[in-house]
């Protein structure tokens, strides 16, 4: 794998190191920034999917049958090749790349050091966008075909589902609940496929044409809108909003709402759902004909926690509930816990055991039915000798979810009971 010269652009996007909010002030925007682009590579200049492996490293496919990677130090090497129109292409659960080839009907497998293989070759027809179950199950969409394929961990294919809405599927992904969603390059719908292959109509991403790919973090799913020049945000109660890109075409960074985006089409989000990186096809065709630029751009997600930490340390609890409703107020529907969490814990060995309790009791209230949320109060309220008040959080944690181990065994130590019975059915 040879090293690529780039003109990497870096410009820092980091708008919350910037903009620090206070009690009732609007939440920082989103922001888009330049990673590379394509026009000093000279064999690098199409577009297919992107991914992102749990090390941080981005795979961008090259529809000029190559995959580039990016480390995440900022080098950028031509990372497998001798492909057939590199499109989609996803994670597995052992770290391997699979990648579609969209002019070949089949499917690679590409190991962590770039060898590849050929994983499926039959029953695909334009293959593109490839999701990953966890026990090695892969569902690909088929864009001339029009449906979704499963290839089994035996490398056996067979149909999963087919809709009339499937007009060239471009884009898959999987929800954290294990439900399928699938957008497609000529309509403009975004589908639910459940585990028995039902697929129903989820919701609509207006713009013009249809959609490029479609990802998942933090609650929530993002779309790119390739005729549109835009990236959209869908809620999980389908509600569509739009997170970057005025429209028009350019390749204009800074504020998500305010950044020119050309064309994204492949999306794929960070480790910790942070960051999303998307190709751009800023001028040509893109098909592995002629000339063609790409850019890779990296949206950056404000998250509760960047909100939160540029708070003034002295704000107080009427400070912290303002910041957290304004930030949720921006981000219906997001599943903010384990960052609330994680943040709640680092105040509480900090010496911040006020602002940490609140912490804990607002994602406890903003998230009811979660129990891990209830848990980690309880945990507050013990640490704190809130002994009563730790043991009505683990009993509503058990109301929640009657085999939680942890807070049977909490609550026996809270009330110095061996045992409790667990809630009525």
């Amino acid at each position: 794998m040879r090293k690529t010269a780039l003109r990497i652009v870096w410009t820092v996007a980091a708008v919350v190191g910037c903009v620090r909010p206070v009690a009732g002030q609007a939440v920082p925007p989103d922001s888009v920034s330049t990673v590379f682009v394509t026009d000093t590579i000279d064999d690098f200049g199409a577009v297919g999917g992107v991914a992102v492996d749990g090390l941080g490293y981005v795979y961008i496919a090259d529809f000029r049958n190559a995959v580039w990677r990016l480390t995440p130090d900022g080098t950028l090497s031509k990372f497998a090749d001798g492909l057939y129109g590199a499109s989609g292409n996803t994670i597995g659960p052992r770290g391997y790349l699979y990648q579609s080839s969209f002019n070949g009907n089949y499917v690679s497998r590409i190991s962590r050091t770039g060898e590849v293989e050929t994983w499926a070759d039959e029953g695909l027809s334009g293959p593109v966008g490839i999701a990953a179950a966890p026990d090695g199950t892969l569902f690909v969409v088929n864009c001339t075909g029009g449906t979704v394929a499963q290839v089994g961990p035996d490398r056996s294919v067979s149909e999963f589902a087919r809709h009339d809405a499937m007009a060239c599927p471009n884009g898959i992904t999987f929800d954290d609940r294990g439900d399928l969603y699938v957008v497609s390059f000529n309509d403009t719908r975004v589908l639910k496929i459940t585990p028995d292959g039902a697929v129903s109509a989820f919701a609509d991403v207006p713009g013009a044409g249809g959609n490029g790919h479609i990802t998942f973090t933090r609650g929530a799913f993002y779309v790119t809108k390739l005729r549109g020049n835009q990236v959209f945000r869908v809620q999980r109660d389908g509600t569509v909003s739009v997170l970057a890109g005025t429209g028009e075409a350019g390749t204009r960074d800074g504020a998500a709402l305010e950044a020119a985006l050309t064309r994204p089409n492949g999306i794929a989000a960070s480790p910790s759902g942070g960051e999303l990186w998307v190709n751009d096809l800023t001028e040509g065709q893109g098909l592995g004909q002629g000339v063609s630029v790409v850019s890779l751009r990296r949206i950056r997600l404000v998250s509760l926690q960047d909100v939160l930490v540029a708070l003034p340390e002295d704000v107080g609890p009427e400070g912290l509930r303002a910041a957290h409703r304004a930030y949720h107020a921006v981000r219906a529907g997001e599943d903010s816990s384990a960052g609330a969490i994680a943040l709640a814990y680092q105040w509480l060995s900090g010496g911040r055991v006020a602002d940490a309790v609140t912490l804990f009791e607002l994602n406890a209230e903003h998230f009811p039915g979660d129990a891990n949320a209830v848990f980690h109060l309880g945990e507050a309220f013990r640490y704190t000798g809130r002994r009563e008040l730790a043991a009505d959080q683990y009993r509503r944690v058990l109301e929640l979810d009657p085999d939680h181990a942890n807070a049977r065994s909490r609550l026996a130590d809270v009330t110095g009971v061996a045992g409790t019975d667990r809630p009525e059915a």
